[in-house]
């Protein structure tokens, strides 16, 4: 059982508390635990597993009574990491909003709570996603104030009209890959992660992506290096994975290729920049995202860029006929 971090070297100050708001993953579920359920998870008995509101998917980790705000923290981050790992290793999913939209409840709000019953001091607080650090008195209530979702309103009549509209286009198809690319695109809508919404977005455009062969020149200073790698005394795994890295290189880059599709945007902007740029800028924010850079993006760049990808990428879907002859004269030629 794990147990809680010393605070014999942290010097005495207030008492605080930590708590740790979770919600576990649609398609999992924790039995065995009920409304207003408290499981002490410590042997000191200073931390408990609690269930918080009439949802049973939103719980808490609560740690009480700590030497210093900094030592209740310390705590929090590592109880964090445990449940993390405890969850994957039990193929459970929880969000723990590391990177979560917050809300924020207002100084009136939280006066107005915290007036509502003066015969019993209490501090208010916000209902936080994620690890928040308090002091232990006087006793806590938390209050939830939603984070604003912009909603995108269109009328009927104007679904109707486009609808019908592209429907007397006889030549109107798509493709395997525009399927995909549409149904990426549509399940973004739903994501309330910035990450998850801007890295689907940006699936749904590598999925149409087509890469063109390099120059001439190009691929035949890429064949002569795949002659000699061929004939290198190399073991044959290593040589095999170069010669398909090899392959690969005969043809553009993903970047290269998508910087090509958003090009035929023409002289649409982009958050004030060229479609090509646009583009470019999201696929290098993706690598970070993807390939673990550090520091991070922070959530309000990637939440940013990922409200006018989601633009972007509706504009090229809609060009679905434009897309498909594209990739049916490049099969023509070849």
């Amino acid at each position: 059982m794990l147990t809680h971090i010393s605070d014999e070297t942290v010097a005495p100050g207030p008492p605080h508390d930590f708590r740790i708001r979770f919600r576990i993953g649609n398609t999992s579920q924790v039995t065995g635990v009920d409304v207003n359920s408290q499981i002490c998870i410590d042997s000191a008995g200073q931390v408990t597993l609690e269930t918080w509101g009439a949802d049973d998917r939103f719980m808490v980790i609560r740690g009480r009574n700590y030497t210093s705000a900094a030592a209740a923290q310390a705590s929090a981050e590592k109880w964090r990491a445990a449940l993390m790992v405890a969850f994957a290793q039990l193929n459970i999913g929880a969000d723990f909003g590391t990177r979560a939209p917050q809300g924020e409840l207002t100084n009136a709000g939280r006066r107005l709570f915290e007036e509502e019953d003066a015969d019993q001091p209490r501090q208010v607080l916000d209902n936080v996603h994620g690890i928040l650090v308090f002091p232990s008195e006087p006793a806590a209530a938390f209050e939830t104030a939603m984070p604003l979702t912009a909603v995108l309103s269109r009328p009927i009549e104007d679904i109707v009209s486009c609808a019908s509209t592209l429907a007397d286009q006889a030549d109107l198809q798509l493709d395997d890959a525009q399927l995909v690319a549409h149904s990426l695109f549509a399940s973004s809508f739903s994501e309330t992660s910035a990450d998850a919404r801007f890295l689907m977005l940006m699936m749904a455009v590598e999925t149409i992506i087509k890469r063109d062969d390099r120059s001439l020149t190009v691929v035949a200073h890429v064949n002569d290096l795949f002659k000699q790698t061929k004939q290198a005394d190399l073991p044959v795994r290593e040589r095999d994975a170069l010669l398909g890295a090899l392959r690969d290189l005969r043809k553009q880059s993903i970047g290269q290729a998508g910087q090509a599709l958003a090009s035929m945007l023409g002289d649409q902007q982009f958050a004030d920049e060229t479609p090509a740029d646009f583009f470019k800028k999201c696929y290098t924010l993706r690598s970070q995202l993807v390939h673990g850079t550090v520091p991070r993006p922070s959530r309000e760049v990637v939440g940013q860029r990922a409200a006018t990808l989601q633009i972007m990428v509706g504009k090229l879907l809609s060009m679905a006929t434009s897309l498909s002859n594209r990739v049916d004269e490049r099969e023509d030629s070849a």
